[in-house]
């Protein structure tokens, strides 16, 4: 049992490393190669289900820690009950993990045909821990290869679902070779044809990568991307406000000045309420109006008639006029609002601290010079809901957040690899604003252009052109997380162990 426990654990750790703050993506290939050893060695359903289960909570400890901080620093909790929520995470998330090791021993990979059949169980792991309760779409492998770019344009075809399958035939296949020891020519077919489609995977990627970033014919277009810097520390002292509304003025004036054409602030970077103070509202219309921009704000949004309906949302500026507001349609569990308000007595405080958005219901893009298809934060890890937006016209990407949650931890980059996901998904430009970054404009293969990392103010002049091609995956959706899901489903009931 211990070689098979330390085989699980270093199966979470290799996983854990092809995320930031590590950040070495190749490992994903070999990563499950440990566990899935020690998963064919396993004796029955339930110790397959806890060496998984071992396996990707070691794996989630060392990849969101920043849990502990955003708790405690930000959420008003003792540093214990933050480091406890953060191991309960942890722990929940892990159970994704022991559901795919049971998967696993039930479909009882012998032949290269059922080994192959698990890369299939993961992304259905995946597809489900992606959309069950909240979802929570965070790190799904084919997000470790962001930064190869010929190796991740395979997501626009079906998305990361279908890339997470081709990470992990190579170390299946290696699995395969270890624990089964096929004899005759079998283990040099499967050795070559995995060479054969890494390198056909390759090239096709590579040359993808070049065609589609290639100039479109429209004329490109300069949007401002702003990055104050400024803390939370600073935007929940009153005392600042005037002082932070008179910096993004002055922030946007000097992008004007340098070109802009479109203005992007980050998300509530002023707290004030741009739907109820009527002082800002005049002072960004009156912009706009003089200088012909498109400004782009995060604020609150807030119903005249029912105040106790109050949006997270994105205001856009056009001509002088404000044209209307996208809603936040994802809210962040226990950031935006409080699943089980009531029955969270041992969380008064952080329950107290977290207001109560209501989330948003439409997804159709804002309309200006051009048609934006917004995300907010935390929702841009969802691929659908950008897709939506290019389904609906969307002719580049906007994300705004904050992420000063999360200073000096690995979940700004997280976050930010899952957004160049989404560009190369639906084939568009990526413009990002950050109030304390990273702030960036990449490109439709994923790619960043320019980047201001954390902790710096600056503009980013951000050229791109609007797009209006569909890719495969915004067309046809999660049509392959499906069809995995449900061979997987038929194929573990028919070759469980009797």
């Amino acid at each position: 049992m211990t070689p098979r426990i330390l085989l699980a654990v270093a199966g979470g750790i290799l996983f854990a490393l092809s995320f930031p703050d590590y950040s070495i993506g190749w490992l994903s290939f070999i990563a499950f190669v440990p566990l899935l050893i020690a998963l064919r060695r396993a004796r029955s359903g339930r110790e397959a289900f806890l060496l998984a289960w071992l396996s990707q909570s070691v794996a989630w400890l060392m990849m969101v820690p920043w849990v502990v901080r955003v708790m405690s620093h930000y959420g008003g909790l003792p540093y214990p009950v933050g480091v406890l929520i953060f191991v309960a995470m942890s722990v929940y998330l892990g159970v994704y993990g022991a559901f795919f090791g049971l998967l696993v021993y039930r479909i009882r990979p012998q032949s290269i045909g059922r080994w192959l059949l698990v890369p299939l169980a993961w992304v259905s792991i995946e597809y489900i821990r992606s959309h069950i309760l909240s979802g929570f779409p965070w790190n799904l492998i084919a997000t470790s290869l962001i930064d190869y770019t010929p190796l991740i344009q395979f997501d626009r075809v079906a998305g990361p679902y279908l890339v997470g399958v081709m990470i992990l035939i190579p170390g299946t296949v290696l699995a395969w070779l270890i624990v089964e020891r096929p004899r005759g020519v079998g283990p040099i077919v499967a050795i070559s044809s995995t060479f054969m489609f890494l390198f056909i995977w390759w090239a096709t990627g590579l040359v993808s990568s070049k065609l589609v970033v290639r100039p479109t014919g429209a004329p490109p277009v300069v949007a401002a991307l702003l990055q104050p810097n400024i803390s939370q520390e600073t935007r929940w002292d009153t005392q600042n406000t005037l002082d932070i509304f008179e910096r993004m003025l002055a922030m946007t004036e000097e992008a004007i000045r340098g070109g802009a054409g479109i203005v992007i602030w980050p998300e509530s970077t002023v707290p004030l309420s741009y739907s109820r103070d009527p002082m800002y509202r005049q002072a960004i219309e009156s912009i706009s109006a003089r200088s012909g921009v498109d400004i782009l704000l995060g604020s609150v949004a807030e119903d005249s008639q029912r105040p106790d309906l109050i949006w997270n949302a994105a205001f856009l500026v056009s001509g002088g006029k404000t044209i209307g507001h996208y809603d936040k349609m994802h809210l962040v569990p226990f950031g935006e609002y409080v699943p089980m308000r009531k029955m969270l007595f041992f969380a008064g405080k952080l329950v107290r601290n977290v207001g109560e958005f209501s989330p948003g219901t439409n997804d159709i893009p804002l309309a200006g010079k051009f048609r934006y298809g917004m995300a907010i934060c935390y929702e841009v890890v969802f691929p659908e809901l950008t897709r939506k937006q290019v389904r609906n016209g969307a002719d580049v990407l906007v994300t705004i957040t904050n992420d000063a949650w999360y200073d000096g931890t690995s979940a700004p980059r997280q976050h930010l690899n899952m957004a160049r996901m989404r560009a190369i998904e639906d084939d568009r430009y990526l413009l990002r604003a950050a109030t304390t970054g990273v702030s960036l404009i990449a490109d439709p293969s994923g790619r960043i252009i320019e980047e201001l990392p954390m902790g710096r103010a600056g503009i980013i002049y951000a050229r791109f052109q609007p797009r209006t091609t569909i890719t495969p995956y915004v067309r046809f959706g999660d049509w392959f997380a499906w069809l995995a899901l449900i061979a997987v489903i038929i194929v573990s009931v028919r070759f469980k162990k009797r």
